[in-house]
């Protein structure tokens, strides 16, 4: 049984809402990271990058001056390199369940972090993800992985899709 667990879907139809609402509904030692939108005045102006140790780093912002771009915000690639990566390693070392929210085009533009992506699929451990639903050369590749489940969220499966996910992990953890 795959325990690779990725959720799938277009910007915007909640796939980190849905991340959130799983792992509050769990009882296991989690590790890895998620993310969450900055915003000021009302508007998404970013987005923070957060382990499950409380730390926290802006990873994409509108005014924030980077090579790499993602539509109008500029990606700090040294947030995944502080936050992301050592998120993961600790995770794959203690924790029952690695949360990787989200594998993107912001993340994509860190090679280690690709890396240790890679380390972290051919763990045993259980993984649950959000994952593009554009594919590049590397998504291509992890969606097709015979240890992969992959769960497309809609707008017409959103309220249904997490007694399925959460009855996939019951069998995994």
């Amino acid at each position: 049984m795959p325990n690779n667990i990725l959720i799938s879907g277009y910007p915007g139809i909640g796939k980190t809402t849905l991340i959130n609402k799983i792992i509050k509904r769990l009882n296991c030692k989690i590790g890895g990271f998620y993310t969450s939108e900055k915003r000021e005045k009302g508007k998404r102006t970013g987005f923070y990058i957060k382990d499950f140790s409380g730390n926290q780093m802006v990873m994409a912002e509108v005014n924030f001056k980077s090579r790499y771009r993602v539509g109008k915000y500029g990606v700090n690639v040294k947030a995944f390199e502080k936050i992301g990566i050592p998120a993961l390693k600790k995770a794959n070392e203690t924790s029952d369940l690695i949360v990787v929210d989200e594998i993107g085009k912001m993340e994509m533009f860190c090679s280690n972090f690709c890396k240790i992506l890679e380390e972290i699929f051919d763990s045993p451990k259980p993984l649950l993800a959000t994952i593009k639903k554009v594919d590049c050369k590397l998504t291509t590749k992890l969606k097709a992985r015979d240890d992969v489940k992959i769960f497309e969220l809609r707008i017409d499966n959103r309220d249904e899709m997490i007694y399925s996910i959460i009855d996939r992990l019951s069998l995994i953890l």
